[in-house]
């Protein structure tokens, strides 16, 4: 067994006698150079999941490129690419790439062409690194939070000999890959269930004898919810906005609710109860529209002007409504009349709204249907969490694997 020292860092605790301990700026060069004049126009994004990527792979997600890009920094292969807005939540990655980044990101490389640029990346992913580093932020708001670079340079890591840098990296790159195997496969599982579960309750609304009719024909109101200012302090007696992350998936989240100013002139008549249909109004392109009923209680809580509260009218009851609103006939419906501009999320209208086109059955029927499909989709639902939760075992197993190596607790 190795002897090992007390590190005298906090977060790194005892490592291997003959690791040393040195700040950032003794392993790691900053490349700070500037892509004026143009020597690239191919844009990198960093991702959390994914890494470093050529932009155009990222999609529809986050802030968009600008179009000068003299102001970007470059690049290599090889480099730790870290955003030093969001390396709190692990927005780190190794760069495959020649490519130009925003000017947030810092790129790092080996002082030591000996040492291993994988292994120092490998720390960076650690989350006891990252709590450490979110200490070193400054800013006004904590998701707003950003390292300046001097700081990111005084930050003390462990630092092993150059061969057992390489050790270490090629040791998690293989254990690393298996678990990352694993949970691709088994997100591919999870989709194939959410396939099937939407196939599933498309087949049952879209299968009756009944005819086709105008949503408008079954509802009473479409109300739209209230945009409050944010609110850092709520008393005793306080009221709370329920958040468009309330609505996910044809599920009621219930804590997903901010609170609200005691000053704000609180429209009370908002309050939602056990029973409301709620619509997100406006979301990405995948989530615009989507449905939940408010399946518990909470007290002194308003929908926020992102969502609406549908009231249906006798011919069509909630139970059979909410499934019916989830099935691929209507979702293409809603996202093919949802409109937003460049760089916004697509909304969907009243009108839109009113206008759906939906099958409607007896009221007998929708009860049968609406029973069936809650026993089918709860099964499936809890498959889908089996398969979640075993992602979330490997994905902390992973984290905790990599930390106990980098600091050499764990041998190899």
């Amino acid at each position: 067994m190795r002897t090992m020292k007390d590190s005298g860092i906090e977060w790194i605790g005892d490592i291997p006698a003959d690791w040393n301990i040195k700040r950032v700026k003794s392993v790691l060069c900053e490349r700070n150079e500037s892509n004026n004049p143009i020597q690239t126009d191919e844009i990198l994004s960093l991702t959390n999941d994914r890494g470093v990527i050529p932009y155009e792979e990222k999609g529809d997600v986050g802030n968009k490129s600008k179009e000068d890009l003299t102001g970007y920094k470059l690049a290599y292969p090889g480099d730790i690419v870290l955003n030093s807005m969001n390396v709190f939540i692990g927005s780190v990655g190794l760069s495959s790439y020649f490519g130009c980044v925003s000017p947030v990101y810092y790129m790092l490389y080996p002082r030591n062409k000996n040492d291993s640029v994988s292994f120092f990346n490998y720390l960076f992913q650690t989350k006891e690194l990252q709590t450490k580093l979110h200490g070193y932020g400054n800013g006004i708001m904590e998701i707003r939070m950003r390292i300046q670079m001097s700081k990111l340079n005084s930050v003390q890591l462990p630092v092993p000999p150059s061969d057992v840098q390489h050790k270490i990296a090629a040791y998690l790159d293989c254990k690393c890959s298996q678990i990352d195997t694993i949970i691709a496969r088994q997100k591919e599982v999870i989709e194939k269930l959410k396939a099937y579960k939407l196939s599933v309750i498309t087949e049952a609304v879209t299968s009756t004898d009944s005819q086709m009719c105008r949503f408008r024909n079954c509802i009473t109101t479409i109300e739209q919810g209230w945009s409050p200012a944010p609110a850092e302090i709520v008393g005793e007696d306080g009221w709370f906005v329920l958040s468009l992350s309330a609505v996910k998936n044809g599920k009621f989240i219930k804590l997903s609710k901010k609170p609200i100013d005691a000053n704000e002139n609180i429209p009370t008549k908002l309050s939602i109860k056990v029973g409301d249909l709620l619509m997100t109004r406006s979301n990405t392109r995948e989530l615009v529209g989507d449905v939940c009923l408010v399946d518990s209680d909470c007290p002194k809580t308003i929908f926020s002007d992102l969502i609406y509260r549908i009231s249906l009218n006798d011919t069509l009851i909630p139970c059979y409504a909410i499934f019916l609103l989830q099935s691929a006939f209507i979702r293409q419906q809603i996202q093919e009349s949802a409109r937003g501009s460049s760089g916004t999320m697509p909304k969907i209208s009243h009108k839109s709204i009113k206008n759906l086109n939906v099958y409607l059955p007896s009221i007998p029927e929708q009860r049968e249907i609406s029973g069936f499909l809650r026993n089918k989709c709860n099964c499936i639902d809890t498959c889908i969490q089996e398969k979640e939760r075993l992602i979330k075992k490997l994905t902390a197993y992973k984290k905790s694997l990599i930390y106990e190596v980098v600091t050499g607790k764990k041998e190899v």
